[in-house]
């Protein structure tokens, strides 16, 4: 114990020019994203390890958070993503643009997620069908989400539990979970009262 505390002085300094290093990292792949992406907001940051292949057709809001590996890609030409304000996305999330994504202010995605925006019915090299979608303002989506191109729509605030498989759309304020998702509760202020009850 008296050596891990005679040490940890010598730690700190190893721990400190790492932190530096990401913080460093993070600044200048914001740099390059902001001169490539259709528009940045303020104070967003981007780590690195964040890939467009689109990036013109990618518009980002302010005070927003893309962790490393996160990636958006499409098959064909994309229609693009718009990414509110204050939205975080963490590692590794695949966001596909081929049909329009729309992310709402203040939304969390957690790590591992796959929103898809295209399909190609049962044959798998057929030319793709692209398909909008919109995730309400003050979403959160758990690790390791799916949500298939058959859903459009996930309303304000609704939770997606994490390992679901998304197939149809979420109205405002529900909890869903399950492969196929389904409605298991509902934030406060919300409910079947105010929204019709269903599956996901």
């Amino acid at each position: 114990m008296k050596l891990q505390k005679l040490g940890s002085p010598w730690l700190a300094g190893p721990r400190l020019v790492r932190a530096v290093l990401r913080r460093a990292a993070t600044f200048f792949a914001t740099m390059l994203h902001r001169a490539t992406l259709g528009s940045l907001g303020a104070n967003s940051r981007l780590h690195a390890g964040v890939t467009f292949t689109q990036p013109g057709r990618v518009h980002i809001g302010s005070d927003s958070l893309i962790w490393g590996g996160v990636t958006a890609s499409a098959d064909g030409a994309a229609r693009g993503i718009e990414i509110g304000d204050r939205v975080q996305i963490n590692r590794r999330v695949s966001l596909d643009m081929t049909g329009k994504l729309v992310i709402g202010a203040d939304t969390l995605i957690s790590e591992d997620s796959i929103l898809y925006t295209h399909d190609h019915g049962l044959d798998p090299k057929s030319l793709p069908t692209a398909r909008d979608k919109i995730i309400g303002e003050r979403v959160w989506i758990g690790a390791r989400v799916i949500v298939l191109p058959q859903c459009h729509a996930i309303g304000e605030g609704a939770v997606i539990g994490a390992g679901s498989v998304v197939t149809r759309d979420i109205p405002a304020g529900a909890i869903a979970a399950g492969a196929p998702a389904r409605i298991v509760g509902w934030r406060p202020g919300f409910g079947p009262a105010r929204q019709s009850e269903g599956t996901a």
